[in-house]
């Protein structure tokens, strides 16, 4: 098979804070999570495997024991270095928590995302012990001050985070107008998501956005890294595949159920992506979109699983029988 071109650049997901507000923790198997970005901070530490991560356009290793950093609103992407994929334990913290005495996480942007590369090893080990006991009382059963002992956990763990790593504060006038553009691009993407099997064009866009078509292209091209165009044909040939892959449609249907005005369009389509003729991509789809899936897998441990996970780890950082 071709070399494969990335379908979709960014997902942008909606958090949800399933035990305590603000405060999420979770421990994944990952393989390769796609480019994707949210409106919570998080640290992540890797407890087991190798992988790369990447922040906009910056690429760094991770290693166990590594600990990263994404702020607020920037795309990020992590993918291991083999098949046996990475371990990675995730605190996630709303940029709205603690907002009547910590306004600094409403506009706080760290100048490091790669911490175990920039600060020094005493930091690294104190922010790493913290970061444990924050997700160890994360993943706690409830008790009467279940609550408490998380927040006193997260709250200590970035008072030391933002006393050893550099970060800033946008002005309130930078943060207003970041999230005034994240809220279009999230109104612009959704509203291609849902409308893609019709004809979308730029003109009606921009006219429900009360702006120019030149404005808004530049504004899509900037933040989705692809043209306008390029963006809807993305979401429609995402729908191609699924349509191929899940049902027995020919290859006409499937085209003008996805939006497609030609299906020799959709036909070049797969033959780029996939590097055989339109036919063969038809016949093959179902094995090589599990192949494709397996290679984007992440994997969520149940509390107990992560628990058990977080524990060897501690146990192995502490103990120094592992070159983290």
């Amino acid at each position: 098979m071709g070399t494969q071109r990335k379908i979709r650049n960014e997902e942008y997901e909606v958090l949800a804070y399933p035990k305590l507000n603000h405060i999420r923790g979770r421990i994944v198997h990952i393989i390769n999570r796609n480019t994707h970005v949210h409106r919570a901070l998080e640290l992540g530490l890797v407890l087991e495997g190798d992988a790369t991560v990447r922040v906009d356009e910056r690429i760094f290793p991770v290693k166990k024991g590594s600990l990263f950093f994404f702020n607020a609103n920037e795309p990020h992407q992590i993918q291991a270095s083999s098949q046996a994929g990475a371990k990675v334990a995730y605190l996630q913290v709303a940029s709205s928590f603690c907002s009547e005495y910590l306004s600094c996480f409403r506009n706080l942007e760290l100048q490091e995302n790669d911490l175990t590369g920039t600060l020094p090893a005493e930091h690294l080990k104190e922010l790493t012990k913290l970061m444990v006991q924050a997700l160890t009382d994360y993943m706690a059963e409830d008790s009467d001050l279940y609550a408490l002992r998380c927040v006193c956990s997260v709250c200590q763990l970035y008072s030391r985070l933002l006393t050893v790593a550099p970060y800033r504060q946008m002005t309130e006038a930078a943060y207003l107008a970041r999230n005034k553009k994240m809220a279009r691009l999230s109104r612009i993407t959704e509203y291609i998501d849902n409308n893609y099997s019709e004809k979308i064009t730029l003109e009606q866009l921009a006219k429900q956005e009360g702006v120019t078509t030149t404005y808004l292209s530049h504004f899509i091209h900037d933040h989705l890294h692809m043209t306008f165009q390029e963006y809807v044909s993305s979401v429609r040939f995402e729908r191609a595949l699924k349509l191929l892959r899940d049902t027995s449609m020919c290859m006409t249907d499937v085209s003008v159920v996805s939006g497609f005005s030609d299906v020799k369009y959709l036909s070049r389509m797969l033959e780029n992506h996939f590097g055989m003729s339109a036919q063969e991509s038809c016949r093959q789809l179902r094995r090589e979109t599990t192949l494709q899936q397996a290679e984007q897998e992440q994997t969520f441990a149940s509390e107990e699983l992560g628990r058990s996970w977080l524990a060897a780890f501690w146990r192995e950082y502490t103990n120094g029988t592992q070159n983290l």
